[in-house]
């Protein structure tokens, strides 16, 4: 099921946003390769721990998916969703995308510290 997930659903989310508009399968492509570089080259490599909180004895942790799902949430709430570029949506669109696709704990937002 790994080889099929890391293949088959960033693929078939390609041609679906593909379909639905070339610009937004560009910036979905820009927002996931700049993230997947970004990660590479600053977080692994300055070991760096990005949106984690400790709270008392919880750890929260902000993840990528769940920043970009917050911010189109405030968007289409706010009603400014349709004014911002479609480009934009997209890059948020791969941002996300990186985070569920290579991230295996994108499920645990709230532990408990050890």
């Amino acid at each position: 099921m790994g080889k099929f997930k890391k293949f088959v659903f960033p693929s078939a989310t390609l041609l679906f946003s593909l379909w639905f508009s070339v610009v937004f399968a560009l910036g979905i492509v820009i927002g996931y390769f700049s993230t997947y570089i970004f990660d590479i080259k600053i977080t692994k490599k300055e070991k760096i721990k990005m949106a984690r909180f400790n709270i008392g004895k919880w750890r929260l942790h902000i993840h990528h998916w769940l920043m970009g799902a917050i911010a189109f949430l405030i968007c289409w709430m706010a009603g400014v969703l349709g004014l911002i570029p479609v480009v934009i949506l997209g890059f948020a669109g791969g941002v996300m995308a990186h985070d569920l696709h290579l991230d295996k704990n994108w499920h645990k937002i709230i532990m408990k510290k050890e």
